[in-house]
């Protein structure tokens, strides 16, 4: 009887270091914690040692194991009922705590279950909740894109934080989240929106909140809902915001470059074309300086801005060759970079770019050589 549930909850709390992000691992990491847990409880109904049973500690590991599972949400769903209902039944050890807690809501943010994570959040008292909790139910927000509730919350943060609870103070994570979902937002007044709150983290900032110090991540984040706007010049805008940045202490990121040449590519104002190409040459050209490496989404963004804003076809198609061959060389073409040059270029051109006929089978990524593509990723501009 001298046995207790300490080994078991280390086994746990291993295969939880075991799911990784975006990795089907997460599901076998899950599956190998709970049948630990499912251990646990068959050896307390044949002992009686109630050191055996499962405790918060046990249920928070197996949670985490899952969290990165697709199914990570629903069985932290699950387990949290499981805890309650052992709690009803004598077990007080399995009583969820705030930390329970706030592992199941990032589970089912995740997950997309943002109904069910602002549920649960919404039942923990407001002198028990924290900024990883509020700035949890932010990232719902902006993975949804739903701008008005994360500023919802936000202004929330501030009102406790102005109350007395200083643990529910927003920081720059808050304010990066709720920039970035107005840029998957509609309506005209977003660009407003999102500098005001730019402008309120670094007003906080210059106050002396220190957890609001200018990040790139939040230049990044203004820079995308202006690129994602139809403000005219938005090009413009987005290279003074950048150059903004130093004299904030930040240095620009891979993304930031990306942003800037992405905006450039969407220039539809025939008299600013030029002026667009030339700042994205710039910014391309700049990145080894700024000891940077060009990825997929710079090459097709770059792909872009050529074939949208350069009118001379001949010194067109040696652009687009040259830049082919760049990106082939660093192992970053991938399927949608294909699509692009296949869509916008005539036959002749296409095969005088890539080297490759432009048959059906052909245009297929996996029918490439590797090296081509053995750095790239799939996300579309």
């Amino acid at each position: 009887n001298r046995l207790s549930n300490i080994v078991y909850n280390q086994v746990i709390d291993a295969w939880s270091r075991r799911s990784l992000p975006k990795n089907e691992a997460g599901t076998v990491a899950g599956t190998r914690a709970e049948n630990v847990l499912l251990r646990m409880m068959d050896n307390f109904r044949i002992t009686g040692n109630e050191h055996m049973r499962p405790d918060v500690i046990s249920y928070t590991g197996v949670i985490k194991a899952y969290i990165n599972s697709p199914i990570g949400g629903v069985k932290a769903l699950e387990l949290l009922d499981e805890m309650n209902d052992e709690c009803m039944n004598g077990n007080r050890g399995a009583k969820p705590d705030n930390k329970a807690k706030s592992v199941v809501i990032d589970a089912c943010i995740k997950s997309g279950l943002l109904t069910e994570a602002f549920r649960i959040f919404s039942g923990i008292d407001d002198s028990e909740k924290s900024i990883v909790m509020f700035n949890t139910i932010l990232t719902g927000y902006k993975n949804e894109g739903r701008c008005h509730e994360a500023e919802s919350v936000l202004r929330k943060m501030i009102s406790l934080s102005d109350e007395g609870y200083p643990n529910c103070s927003p920081n720059t994570l808050s304010y990066y989240l709720c920039i970035f979902a107005l840029s998957k937002g509609k309506g005209k007044e977003r660009v407003a929106r999102a500098r005001a709150l730019f402008n309120e983290t670094i007003q906080r900032y210059r106050g002396g909140d220190i957890s609001c110090e200018p990040s790139a991540d939040l230049f990044n984040a203004l820079a995308q809902v202006i690129s994602h706007s139809e403000i005219p010049c938005r090009e413009n805008e987005v290279l003074t915001l950048l150059e903004e940045m130093e004299a904030y202490g930040c240095t620009p990121t891979l993304e930031s470059f990306n942003i800037l040449i992405h905006t450039c590519s969407r220039s539809e104002e025939k008299n600013n074309m030029r002026n667009a190409l030339q700042i994205a040459a710039s910014a391309y050209s700049a990145l080894d300086a700024a000891g940077l490496t060009a990825d997929s989404v710079t090459y097709v963004s770059m792909i872009r801005a050529i074939l949208n804003l350069m009118n001379d076809s001949e010194g067109k198609v040696q652009a687009l060759t040259a830049l082919f061959r760049k990106c082939c060389e660093g192992g970053f073409l991938n399927q949608h970079m294909i699509n692009v040059l296949a869509q916008d270029t005539s036959e002749d051109d296409f095969q005088s770019i890539t080297g490759i006929s432009r048959g059906l089978d052909a245009l297929q990524i996996d029918r490439l050589p590797y090296e081509w593509r053995q750095n790239s990723t799939q996300r579309k501009n």
